[in-house]
């Protein structure tokens, strides 16, 4: 791996820049014959981590522990070394349960069972129980107030898309993104191909005019 100039201390104040700086290995499109597909130019590696970089140890703490949820706990600990999941809160303690064997069966972590928290203020003491980052996935309707509480106690964030589901919780989440700006916090949510690196190279290869002038396509 690639040695980064970003240390673990900003790593997660640069977060969101850093997964939009560069590609690492463009996809060529065939298919496709242009006159300026023969001039095309790759897209010039960026600063692309493979991994959060290594340092002190940091907390993290669920809110929705069903599929996605444990899903993203998972990839959470699979992103870099000295990564925990110290907190899980849902309204059904079958779910905690389960996040919590998978948890301790993939990663040989244990998640204290007081920092086990069920009921629908669930989020609050995930968020009070002095972790970094919350990870949320919950059923999307209650995400813009775990976003504005999780921002109000300085934590970073990510919020598994999509982060609402009316116009009062878009402009909600809108509020809190400009407040957690202010406050130089992060927040990441689950638009996973705006990072993968082969989607985004296409993208940036179309957009360079490897396959020449769109005039049509399909969305699904």
């Amino acid at each position: 791996m690639k040695k980064s100039s970003i240390s673990r201390r900003n790593f997660l104040g640069k977060a969101a820049t850093v997964s939009a700086a560069g590609i690492v290995a463009p996809v060529i499109i065939t298919g496709c014959s242009s006159e300026k597909a023969k001039v095309f130019k790759p897209v010039p590696e960026g600063e692309w981590l493979d991994q959060a970089p290594d340092g002190p140890v940091l907390k993290a703490g669920l809110i929705g522990c069903g599929g996605r949820g444990s899903g993203a706990a998972i990839n959470f600990l699979n992103a870099g070394p000295n990564l925990q999941i110290t907190a899980l809160g849902d309204t059904f303690r079958d779910r905690i349960e389960s996040c919590r064997a998978g948890i301790l069966k993939q990663k040989g972590q244990e998640v204290p069972e007081e920092n086990c928290f069920v009921g629908f203020d669930a989020y609050q003491k995930v968020i009070d129980s002095g972790v970094d980052i919350i990870l949320t996935a919950t059923p999307p309707f209650f995400r813009p107030e775990i976003l504005a509480a999780a921002v109000a106690a300085h934590k970073h964030v990510f919020a598994e898309k999509p982060v609402c589901v009316d116009p009062v919780g878009a402009r909600s989440v809108m509020a809190t993104a400009l407040k957690a700006r202010e406050l130089g916090l992060t927040i990441v949510t689950g638009t996973q191909r705006r990072h993968q690196r082969d989607y985004v190279g296409t993208f940036q290869q179309v957009k360079a005019g490897a396959i020449g002038d769109i005039v049509g396509g399909n969305v699904w």
